[in-house]
């Protein structure tokens, strides 16, 4: 094959196809070169594939490396694992205003010299650039209605039921079952390119993970955030709860392992049987995430958080009012005395007033803890084995623990 003869014998065919979608523009490159093709995502999910007598069918890639790149040219040269076999390739980045839409493959044989397809591959890899960007730019077009509906859903804003359901119906979503809201977020989140990518690869794990459940994905991007709301038909609803948290783990475990120094989180809303109420759901979400990341709850459901959702909710100088009416003689102490007595009575109570329990989490002799209990009722003037004064205790050990007073 000759470098220079590649583009001008072969640009008038490809242009041909255009106008007529991925799988004709892959089928003709394939035909012309008599080499299997393959356009894959950013993600290398496969978009279209094509091969000479469908002699290679690939359908799903395991795993990528790049070998090297050849020399005054984008392409690359990689090894391709797939279910049946590794393959050796030559590889373009599909680009558009510095961003990458996806990639090209071609898969030589072992006798061809690979240099002399880069610069066909480079230009079919501009052909394609413009169909995935066409694409893009209709779906941020049609992304446009869908976030404005899924907004004025998520704030209550949408009072009828049947217009929920109109407009379910213009991106085939069925708002007839009971449905949750599950918010996933990226701690310490900043604007800056990285950030915001690890969003959209955040938004796209989770889209994926529904549709291999055969969940027609219902997602919003919000900033640090990515709602999802999850459908739940009748016959499940016992194992809904299951589901759920094998669904946010999975997209969890899939985060780490992509980005291992950050900190991804979910929180999980209550079900509803209307759409109208799916508001509710969403700001439970958000309430659970806030208190999943402060208590240190991985995938925190709402109705787990009994006083911790009130306290949350509260209005903070007077939850400081009460802290200080209860502890705050404890406090004082501790801070003249150079003591940690309120350490003491967090371990009491997070151990739920069980002595043996709290002896063996602060390794402390049983009777030095009976000591130092012994003081706190001295201080606090109270009985730490009265119900009202254990319940007032935790409150106020809860409000620090919130509120880090």
């Amino acid at each position: 094959m000759n470098k220079s003869i590649i583009i001008p014998d072969m640009v008038q065919e490809l242009l041909s196809t255009t106008t007529e979608g991925l799988p004709k523009l892959t089928n003709k490159l394939c035909t012309l070169l008599s080499l299997p093709v393959l356009i894959t995502d950013p993600h290398y999910q496969i978009l279209a594939s094509s091969s000479p007598s469908g002699d290679l069918v690939i359908k799903t890639i395991l795993a990528i490396q790049q070998l090297e790149q050849i020399e005054s040219t984008p392409a690359l040269k990689y090894q391709i694992t797939t279910i049946d076999s590794e393959l050796c390739g030559v590889g373009s980045p599909i680009t558009h205003e510095n961003n990458t839409l996806g990639y090209l493959f071609i898969f030589p044989k072992d006798n061809q010299p690979t240099e002399s397809y880069a610069p066909l591959l480079e230009f079919a890899a501009s052909l394609v650039a413009i169909q995935l960007y066409r694409k893009l730019e209709m779906r941020q077009e049609k992304m446009k209605f869908k976030e404005a509906f899924l907004f004025d859903l998520l704030y209550g804003n949408i009072k009828q039921k049947e217009e929920i359901y109109e407009y379910g119906r213009v991106w085939d979503w069925d708002f007839h079952q009971p449905q949750t809201s599950l918010v996933f977020a990226m701690t310490d989140f900043n604007h800056v390119l990285t950030d915001k990518q690890m969003i959209n690869t955040l938004l796209y794990i989770i889209e994926r993970a529904l549709l291999d459940i055969s969940i027609k994905p219902v997602t919003m991007k919000r900033q640090n955030q990515v709602i999802v709301i999850l459908p739940m038909k009748a016959e499940q609803s016992k194992k809904h709860r299951a589901d759920i948290e094998t669904f946010s783990k999975n997209v969890i475990n899939q985060l780490k392992s992509l980005y291992p120094e950050e900190i991804f989180s979910c929180g999980i809303g209550q079900t509803y049987e209307s759409p109208v109420d799916l508001f509710r759901s969403y700001q439970e979400a958000k309430v659970a995430l806030d208190l999943g990341e402060i208590l240190g709850i991985a995938i925190p459901f709402f109705t787990d958080l009994g006083v911790e959702r009130i306290l949350y909710k509260h209005d903070l100088q007077e939850l400081r009012e009460y802290y200080e009416a209860t502890l705050g003689e404890l406090v004082l102490y501790d801070e003249t005395n150079n003591v940690q007595l309120m350490e003491t009575l967090e371990g009491l109570v997070t151990n739920q007033f069980d002595m043996t329990a709290t002896s063996q989490a602060l390794f402390l002799h049983r009777n030095t803890l009976r000591y130092r209990l012994k003081k706190i009722e001295e201080i606090l003037d109270l009985k730490l084995d009265d119900l009202n004064n254990k319940l007032n205790i935790t409150a106020a050990i809860k409000i620090k623990q919130l509120r880090k007073i």
